[in-house]
């Protein structure tokens, strides 16, 4: 486990929990998604990693930024964040936070990379196809992969179906092989 993941889980966890009894998963998914795309910013980045600037008025200027989306609860976590000097993590924690959200909502995200863009009718047909053998709801998340020859490979959890070109020719090598 990387020292990224340690740091953000306990944010992403007291946010989980702050949102299921406060009924407000939503308004943090919306905040977290807003301020994880503001750290990603080439200038956000800048301001944070300053070194003229005090944690507390990076803090501040992460405030102003989510403007109208920091109440007082956005703004004790900022606060909080920075003065652990844990802003830059803001991305993990939103990610954290929606995979506890998808779990206890019983939801599952599946990425599919496929060596050509997948039409609406086929992410309807395999996000249907993979909610009856996962036996949850599916968020597709899909991908190309221009290195793959044909057909997909798909990521669900700890689950990988290789239906590749690639794979069905590594899976034939290995029985001619033996």
């Amino acid at each position: 486990m990387s020292e990224v993941t340690t740091a953000a889980r306990p944010y992403a966890r007291a946010i989980y929990e702050l949102a299921r009894e406060q009924g407000s998963f939503d308004k943090w998914s919306e905040v977290l998604a807003f301020l994880a795309a503001a750290v990603r910013d080439e200038q956000v980045q800048q301001l944070l990693n300053s070194p003229r600037l005090t944690e507390a008025q990076k803090a501040e200027a992460m405030v102003r930024i989510a403007g109208d989306l920091a109440d007082d609860q956005v703004k004790r976590l900022i606060e909080a964040m920075a003065e652990n000097g844990r802003l830059g993590l803001i991305p993990e924690v939103q990610g954290m936070y929606e995979q506890l959200r998808d779990e206890a909502e019983g939801v599952i995200e599946a990425e599919v990379l496929s060596a050509q863009p997948l039409s609406d009718a086929d992410q309807k047909a395999l996000a249907e196809s993979l909610k009856k053998r996962l036996g949850k709801e599916v968020k597709l998340v899909s991908k190309v992969d221009e290195s793959l020859l044909g057909g997909a490979v798909i990521r669900a959890g700890d689950i990988v179906i290789d239906g590749s070109i690639q794979g069905r020719l590594h899976k034939l090598a290995s029985v001619l092989s033996r």
